[in-house]
């Protein structure tokens, strides 16, 4: 029961950012751009992923869901790490908090993190953290792939590079994305160690 629960809510609030996302008509405002052109960013695309790891979730426990559920709960709260610890410091957390934001910034982020940490029966092996970091890695690649064979284009926010990650140079950006990847799987890390933990606690 408690899986149902969680898992329905975290599809029910997916589907809701995303019908907030793409019919959202503010271009470039709070880390938002129009309809579908949302589906370039890394918040959206992790948090389509929860939502879609939670469907199979519904109804079977096995072992691969449960390194998917790691995997999506790594890259929702790398989402969740940068906009509350970075982004949102900078910017104001009510500004990145807004709307849509508000779930894919926070809600549907704590939920997958919740999810895992409390999951029962999960993959203990250690290499699943280091898998767990391979969504960011396809994700980091295809941008700056993108950018390669594109080109950076025009000015915020109708440019390709529009993490600004080049804004110094490829070498500070090829930085920021392997920074990225590791905090990916250091985050992994910490929700495998919260897991254990609390599997010890209910012991």
């Amino acid at each position: 029961m408690r899986d149902k629960i969680i898992n329905s809510l975290i599809v029910i609030l997916v589907a809701a950012g995303l019908v907030m996302t793409f019919t959202n008509k503010d271009s470039g405002t709070d880390l938002m751009s129009t309809g579908f052109d949302n589906l370039k960013y890394y918040t959206v695309l992790s948090n389509i992923f929860a939502g879609i790891v939670a469907i199979p979730a519904l109804f079977t426990d096995r072992k691969p869901v449960k390194a998917l559920k790691l995997m999506s709960a790594s890259a929702t709260s790398v989402t969740f790490s940068v906009v509350a610890f970075f982004l949102g410091p900078l910017y104001g957390h009510i500004n990145l908090y807004r709307n849509a934001n508000l779930l894919f910034h926070l809600i549907v982020p704590l939920i997958t993190m919740f999810d895992y940490i409390t999951l029962k029966g999960t993959c203990k092996e250690f290499k699943y953290t280091l898998i767990s970091a391979v969504p960011t890695v396809i994700y980091g690649c295809g941008y700056m792939l993108n950018i390669l064979i594109n080109g950076i284009g025009g000015e915020y926010p109708n440019t390709n590079d529009f993490y600004l990650f080049l804004n110094w140079g490829w070498r500070v950006g090829i930085i920021i994305f392997l920074c990225i990847v590791i905090l990916t799987f250091a985050l992994a890390c910490i929700l495998r160690a919260g897991n254990k933990a609390f599997l010890r606690k209910s012991e």
